[in-house]
């Protein structure tokens, strides 16, 4: 059987997943990663069939979850006085839910200034009038995002999860360079699937964003600037 090498964007979704499923279902990171494995194409996975079979990979998930939960050691001011020395406190346990949530709050902090630069005009001069069919039928509106470079599994999952606040289209690489881009209020142009005239060809788009990263970048950016359209 022929080895399979992942990309690093793959590499990062199922680590991502791996994380979510660890906190949803309570499983080890060796279990976890072999369930992960659904955000990617089925001939892109891997046969996990021992624990040394992706040990690299669970050594990886156990040194994230470590660094975005480890405490950093506070600063303490030089002072005129001797500071009084207060007894240590006793450890607290931390909750499987205090983990995630730590580990979502240090992603966003990691990812902001991405986001933020990414989408500089949106935040002062986008501002399109949303023309959305469904809003007469339903008198709700639902922003279009148009999600460019996602593999077919992938674009499923997200719409899936977000269909509910947004219209997703998403649209392969091949066809994007091929067809005229559709209307939307937000073309979200996945940086590690695209090549470079499919980029050149969008950022003429002022509400064009460039997600620098894989699924879980993308799920971020929808659960927070996505939110402001």
């Amino acid at each position: 059987m022929k080895k399979i090498f992942w990309t690093k964007a793959e590499e990062d979704c199922v680590l991502g997943r791996a994380i979510e499923i660890m906190h949803r279902h309570g499983l080890g990171a060796y279990d976890a990663l072999k369930q992960a494995q659904t955000v990617i194409p089925e001939n892109r996975r891997r046969q996990f069939n021992s624990h040394s079979s992706c040990a690299n990979l669970t050594d990886k998930l156990k040194k994230t979850i470590k660094y975005y939960i480890e405490p950093v050691a506070p600063t303490v001011a030089p002072t005129v006085q001797t500071p009084m020395i207060e007894p240590p406190s006793a450890p607290t346990e931390v909750s499987l839910d205090g983990l995630v949530e730590a580990i979502v709050a240090r992603i966003a902090g990691m990812v902001k200034t991405q986001v933020r630069a990414a989408v500089k005009e949106l935040e002062h001069e986008f501002r399109v009038e949303k023309h959305n069919p469904t809003y007469e039928s339903t008198g709700v509106h639902k922003p279009r995002v148009v999600i460019i470079g996602l593999l077919n599994d992938q674009g499923h999952l997200i719409t899936k999860e977000f269909g509910q606040d947004f219209n997703v289209k998403c649209i392969d690489t091949d066809r994007a360079m091929g067809m005229e881009a559709p209307d939307a209020d937000a073309y979200l142009l996945m940086k590690n699937f695209i090549n470079h005239p499919l980029y050149h060809k969008y950022q003429k788009f002022h509400n064009h964003v460039l997600i620098d990263g894989g699924m879980s970048t993308l799920r971020m950016w929808l659960n927070t600037k996505g939110k402001e359209l």
